[in-house]
């Protein structure tokens, strides 16, 4: 079981708001409310529903077959008949005036919650107020940021008309205070983690009365104030989700983790921002759109930090002042105007000719922290421009790419549809930031990746040389054609296909190819290297553990190892079988993960590892039992549930990118390692899982994770941005 709202803090608003709305709604209609039936919250009253219900059946047509693409095709719900009703703010009080009548009792989770709703929108709102209102500086339309005064307002009348039903309020060190849950919300301020978040508690809320099936919710606001809120609030977590992804990379320069684990933690990150801004990019788009909005956030970051609108853009053309640049670091505002240019020199069917040194050159070995805003910007520029070439290249010049990050992703949908999606411009920030971060290791990863597909390719040509006339029935020819297509793919990538489509455009237009290093995309981007590295790496574990199951070499000398080590024939120990059984695990070798310590077991084991049947192990087996099981010879199993849950996406390329924080928490779950203290001096530290039922646990939620029938729990609010550490610590553990 894991927790269900690892939500953002956007989310738990309006999941704070709509429960309040919906215990009003059914609690007031469960003792007799009734109103005008043009009033929404007669129609709640009424049961009557507002909305249609949700479409069933199954999928038809290029759905189902994407569906099937993907592998990720559920069973379709049955027509929804759920009622859906809106309660207007207005109507809160009439509800509660109404409860309070009829003396209904009131649970503390409703004070609770209307205390958290109104310490987030009024404490929202004071910080404006203390800056001079700034909101009304900025708004084309005047008066819109009082809405959100106007429901810390009405709450505040719904608390004081239930409070003398409420219980009388206890003190808890586990309960959030107004403090830290303001705090969570606070406007206008970005900031890196801490500690209320690292130990965020559960949040209970009030639940409909009654047998109420109906779905009730608040009235959805479209004001200025509240996208600003919104926005602000999802800026604060980007922000604290790019503070865990620097940590990663941190740890990745000093050698703490490896790349693939950092590079796939860093893009399930970008997935699980992506996912979380799509509840508020309607209210963006409602007030002006993505881009105006961001200038209209970088505005007030400006003004309250003591800048003057005169200050704040140096001339009519609406250029930014430079000396803003720290200030639109953590807004997103310039990273956004970078991609927002890029688009202007894309033009259909061709590829954008990058002039070296056009934007300059980024000097990795140089001081960031001594340089001016305009210095910092133009470092931006000359990184960005040069790769936004080398992505385009990759999505018009190269088909069937196999591995996409969320950065190559959001430029391809940049491409098509000449907007810029959100999700793209924290990608290119967060590419920014690892840039900066790894200095002059910037070109690590690459090295990392040729390292080890350099070794993987050499292995297996001295795999083709050695069997060369070593053949058995049991592998067939197509095995072969599949160890030449992942040799064929390690050498492709080897070439650097991109430059060799570039170099094809330089020549048509009769421009010099300029000499620059190879493999620029991989060189500059540390995700992409790691991913590719993922994606070879797991191919070629796979491949692996089916040769040495054909030939069972590795199975016949851990058998051998574990029998004479038991008879004490050995005089040391083998260090590199004793690494692998312990990833493998004892079940890849032993039946019921048992080692036998007796020559009758020895014989036993082995037996039944090379597929005897078991009935024919038996004293008593009948006659005609058949010698042979079966299911064959037992095989090594691959004990890498946490690696395998990437697969479909950066293996199999099915186009999955639904990485929720439910789908990433589960992952977590699965990992084969725990946190272990030691005996003697109580410090922590990360061991692998030896408890045979405990690990029988992890098999079983591998599995329900595998047939898509896992559970989840229904209550929590872990900020999204804690995901990032453990996925990683699990990630690296795995490919340790």
């Amino acid at each position: 079981m894991v927790l269900s709202a690892l939500s953002s803090t956007y989310q738990l608003y309006k999941q704070d708001t709509n429960s309040v709305a919906a215990w009003l709604a059914s609690t007031a209609k469960s003792l007799g409310y009734s109103a005008d039936p043009s009033s929404a919250t007669a129609a709640a009253a009424a049961a009557t529903p507002n909305s249609k219900p949700a479409s069933g059946g199954r999928l038809k047509g290029k759905a189902r077959v994407q569906a099937k693409k993907r592998g990720t095709a559920r069973k379709q719900s049955p027509p929804s008949t759920v009622p859906k009703h809106i309660i207007n703010i207005n109507d809160f009080v009439p509800l509660a005036e109404h409860i309070a009548v009829k003396a209904a009792s009131v649970p503390d989770t409703v004070r609770t919650t209307i205390d958290r709703v109104i310490a987030v929108r009024s404490g929202f709102g004071a910080r404006l107020e203390k800056h001079g209102k700034v909101l009304s500086e900025i708004s084309d339309t005047k008066h819109q940021y009082f809405i959100g005064a106007r429901l810390a307002q009405v709450l505040e009348k719904v608390r004081e008309i239930l409070t003398p039903l409420m219980p009388d309020p206890v003190a808890s060190q586990n309960a959030p205070t107004d403090e830290k849950l303001s705090n969570r919300f606070a406007g206008l301020a970005v900031y890196e983690p801490s500690p209320e978040f690292l130990d965020a508690p559960v949040i209970e809320r009030p639940v409909k009365t009654g047998d109420d099936n109906s779905v009730y919710e608040a009235e959805t606001e479209t004001s200025l104030e509240l996208a600003m809120f919104a926005l602000t609030s999802v800026v604060n977590d980007m922000n604290r989700v790019r503070a865990h992804v620097q940590w990663v990379w941190s740890n990745y320069k000093v050698g703490a983790f490896e790349l693939a684990a950092a590079a796939i933690a860093t893009n399930t990150a970008i997935d699980l921002v992506r996912n979380m801004m799509e509840d508020v990019l309607p209210l963006l788009n409602s007030n002006g759109g993505l881009g105006y909005m961001l200038q209209k956030f970088h505005i007030v970051q400006c003004l309250m930090q003591g800048w003057t609108m005169d200050d704040i853009f140096t001339d009519e053309d609406d250029n930014l002042n430079y000396d803003t640049y720290d200030v639109g670091y953590g807004s997103y505002l310039t990273v956004y105007r970078l991609l927002e240019a890029f688009i202007g020199v894309l033009q259909p069917g061709q590829l954008p000719i990058y002039k070296e040194g056009m934007f300059g050159v980024y000097d990795p070995t140089s001081d960031r922290s001594r340089k001016t805003g305009f210095q910092k910007f133009e470092d931006d520029r000359a990184l960005l421009m040069p790769f936004f070439t080398e992505l385009t290249t990759t999505i018009r010049g190269v088909q069937d790419w196999p591995v996409k990050d969320e950065f190559l992703r959001g430029i391809e949908e940049l491409s098509k549809t000449k907007e810029v999606p959100f999700y793209a411009v924290f990608a290119a920030q967060i590419f920014l930031d690892i840039t900066y971060k790894l200095g002059e290791d910037i070109q690590r990863p690459f090295g990392t990746m040729v390292t080890h597909t350099t070794a993987m390719d050499n292995d297996i040509k001295m795999h083709f040389d050695f069997h060369a006339k070593l053949k058995i029935d049991t592998w067939p020819a197509t095995n072969d054609l599949l160890i030449r297509d992942l040799q064929r793919g390690i050498q492709w990538v080897g070439k650097d296909p991109l430059r060799a489509v570039q170099a094809k455009v330089y020549r048509q237009h009769g421009i010099a190819i300029p000499d620059v290093e190879s493999h620029r995309l991989f060189r500059m981007s540390p995700v992409i290297s790691g991913l590719f590295l993922y994606h070879f790496r797991s191919r070629y574990r796979e491949i692996g553990l089916a040769v040495a199951d054909v030939w069972g070499s590795i199975q016949y000398c851990e058998h051998l190892y574990n029998s004479l080590r038991h008879e004490e024939l050995l005089n040391s120990m083998w260090p590199d079988m004793d690494v692998l059984t312990t990833n493998l695990g004892e079940d890849s070798f032993y039946v019921g993960s048992e080692v036998p310590k007796t020559p009758e077991a020895y014989f036993r084991k082995f037996c039944l590892q090379m597929g005897t049947s078991a009935a024919a192990m038996t004293k008593k087996r009948r006659k005609n039992t058949p010698l042979q099981s079966g299911a064959g010879p037992r095989g090594l199993k691959a004990t890498s549930p946490v690696l395998s849950m990437f697969k479909a996406r950066y293996v199999e390329n099915t186009g999955q990118v639904d990485f929720t924080p439910e789908y990433v928490a589960q992952i977590i779950e699965l990992s084969l390692f725990e946190q272990q203290e030691n005996e003697v001096d109580g410090s922590l530290s990360m061991g692998q899982i030896d408890d045979l039922k405990k690990l029988r646990e992890k098999k079983k939620l591998q599995q329900l994770s595998n047939e898509g029938r896992r559970k989840v729990a229904k209550s929590g609010n872990m900020p999204l941005e804690q995901l990032i550490k453990p996925l990683a610590l699990a990630l690296y553990l795995a490919e340790v």
